[in-house]
C-alpha cells in the first residue's frame, strides 16, 4: 500500500509538472536570444525616457505614464544576404504571436507590408503590448511595450502628451536606426 501511495504521488507530481510547464516559446526568450544575433537591432528603452510635454495634465494621464515599464524594441533589417533568416524569423514571430495568450487588438495589411497588435492582459488592464509589422523589403521589427495594468484608452490619450527624452543616448540610437532604415 505504501508503494502505491508513493508511486501515485509521483505520477501526480510529473502530471502537474507537466501541466504547470509552458512548452510553448515566450516573446521574452525569442528577444533574449535574438539580442544575441548580430543580425538584429535590439534596444531597451526605460520610461524613464518618456516625459510629459506639460506639466499641468490631467491625473489619468500621469497614472497611465506610471503603468508603462519599459519599451523593447528589436528588429532585422532584411538585405541580400540574409532573405532566409528573414523568412525563419518571422514565421517563429508570427507562431509566438498565435499563442492565445495573446490577444490581437489591430491587425493592418497594406500590401507588402502589415501590422499587428496584440496585448497580454485584460481589455482595461494590459500587462503588455506587442507591436509586430512586417516588410518583404525592409525587414521586420517587434516593440514591446512592458507595464502593469495599462488602460489601452488612457496610453492611446498618453500619446498625445508625450514628449520623449531628447537627451537619452537609447533615443539617440533608436533615430538613427529608423532613419537608416530605407
Amino acid at each position: 500500500m505504501k508503494n502505491f501511495i508513493k508511486i501515485s504521488g509521483l505520477v501526480i507530481a510529473v502530471v502537474l509538472l507537466t501541466i504547470a510547464c509552458d512548452t510553448n516559446p515566450s516573446l521574452q526568450k525569442y528577444y533574449v536570444d535574438s539580442k544575441e544575433n548580430s543580425e538584429f537591432i535590439s534596444i531597451d528603452l526605460p520610461s524613464s525616457i518618456l516625459q510629459l510635454k506639460e506639466t499641468e495634465v490631467s491625473d489619468d494621464v500621469k497614472n497611465a505614464l506610471e503603468t508603462i515599464k519599459k519599451v523593447n524594441f528589436l528588429a532585422l533589417q532584411l538585405n541580400e544576404t540574409n532573405n532566409d533568416l528573414y523568412t525563419s524569423e518571422k514565421a517563429k514571430v508570427k507562431a509566438i504571436l498565435k499563442n492565445p495568450k495573446y490577444k490581437q487588438l489591430v491587425r493592418m495589411n497594406m500590401g507588402k507590408s502589415n501590422v499587428t497588435v496584440n496585448y497580454l492582459g485584460e481589455e482595461d488592464a494590459i500587462d503588455e503590448v506587442v507591436i509586430f509589422g512586417a516588410d518583404n523589403e525592409k525587414g521586420f521589427a517587434v516593440v514591446r511595450v512592458i507595464g502593469e495594468n495599462m488602460n489601452p484608452a488612457a496610453i492611446l490619450k498618453l500619446t498625445q502628451d508625450i514628449k520623449m527624452d531628447d537627451d537619452s543616448a537609447q533615443l539617440k540610437q533608436l533615430g538613427s536606426l529608423l532613419s537608416s532604415i530605407k
